[in-house]
């Protein structure tokens, strides 16, 4: 016997005694079940995979609408802040303050600056058009989307310059404002407490006015006038992009020019918060819509602020989803959603112009 006490031969190929082992591979149905199990988790792999993409790719569009929102937000509150700022003219001037009458209704153009010095009056630093009543006039506010406002800021750029910089012809196309605080009426009239006038060209012999000892020529600011509103392209040229946007029209020299600031703004609706009694608390928030809540010359006068509605939606659709929301606008009532495949949310301000509050406060 080979291997040992109770051992027994086995042949693998035959042979008459022992045990008979038959090797063998997979047969079919073997095959067929293993092919089915990968396919099964190669299919959860792929699901997986497509669903984690998916909520990336969505993640990323409601991080740029949330970004783009809170940015236009931002925009609108920085320059609302300086609107009325005019070298301390009305506020601090020497004369009145009441030699300070706000214009409504000027044009955004270099003939329709709204400055006047017999009686000296001043274009409101804060105006604006409700649900599309953009007056005809206003022609540089262009591809403007169907039912949005229209904001207009005015102020005067923060940094000084002297008559001699305004002179050079890089300042050909802006306009300086020059307020006087000489307080003797022989060498800075009374009823001439300011001068606008543009610059450039070498020599500029309207700017007269002086500073406090009545020698040294006051300083110059470049008036600011900006329209903001949403427009119904990004890009405009041909039939547009479609992409709703906040835009901006500035006065830069006898015309103005339009940019696009943001992209995915959807609707913007604004309220002026207007001080009645002249306290620099807010009174009242009104629409100023000529056709439900017209605002007379003097309502226009009482407002120290905006509230703002602003409407941001994602650069592209999300499959899958539809917007049937509506959304509250404030004093212009809900804005139902057309029912698209864009998600949107709505960023809401309330923001006080210093420059005019200010001044009111007891």
């Amino acid at each position: 016997m080979v291997g040992g006490r109770g051992a027994m031969p086995c042949a693998i190929h035959g042979g008459t005694t022992g045990c008979r082992r038959i090797c063998r591979g997979a047969g079919l149905v073997e095959l067929m079940v293993g092919i089915t199990l990968g396919l099964l988790v190669l299919a959860a792999m792929a699901t997986l995979f497509a669903n984690n993409s998916a909520a990336r790719n969505e993640i990323e569009r409601t991080s740029q609408q949330i970004e783009n929102g809170r940015f236009a937000l931002q925009l609108l509150r920085d320059d609302i802040h300086l609107a009325g700022y005019f070298h301390g003219f009305a506020a601090n001037d020497r004369r009145a303050a009441d030699v300070c009458v706000p214009r409504s209704g000027v044009a955004l153009s270099a003939g329709a600056l709204g400055w006047l010095t017999a009686p000296a009056q001043a274009p409101l630093p804060l105006h604006g058009y409700a649900a599309g009543a953009t007056p005809a006039r206003e022609s540089c506010i262009a591809d403007q989307k169907a039912g949005t406002d229209v904001l207009i800021v005015r102020s005067v750029d923060p940094g000084a310059v002297t008559v001699a910089v305004a002179a050079a012809d890089s300042h050909v196309n802006d306009y300086f404002l020059q307020t006087s605080a000489c307080a003797n009426p022989a060498i800075d009239a009374a009823d001439r407490p300011f001068v606008v006038a543009s610059g450039g060209g070498g020599a500029l012999p309207a700017f007269t006015l002086h500073q406090p000892d009545c020698v040294t020529p006051a300083l110059l600011r470049r008036l600011v006038v900006r329209a903001y509103y949403v427009g119904r392209c990004s890009v405009c040229s041909g039939s547009g992009d479609g992409i709703p946007a906040l835009r901006m029209v500035e006065l830069a020299g006898p015309s103005a020019t339009s940019a696009a600031l943001v992209e995915g703004i959807d609707a913007l609706r604004i309220e002026f918060a207007l001080d009645a009694d002249g306290d620099g608390a807010i009174d009242a928030l009104r629409r100023c819509a000529d056709d439900a809540d017209p605002c007379s010359p003097d309502d226009w006068r009482q407002v120290i602020g905006v509230r703002i509605h602003l409407l941001a939606r994602n650069l592209t659709p999300t499959p899958g989803h539809v917007d049937a929301k509506t959304y509250d606008m404030g004093l212009a009532g809900v804005l139902a959603a057309p029912n698209d495949r864009y998600r949107r949310h709505l960023y809401s301000a309330l923001v006080i112009a210093h420059n005019l509050a200010g001044p009111r406060e007891r």
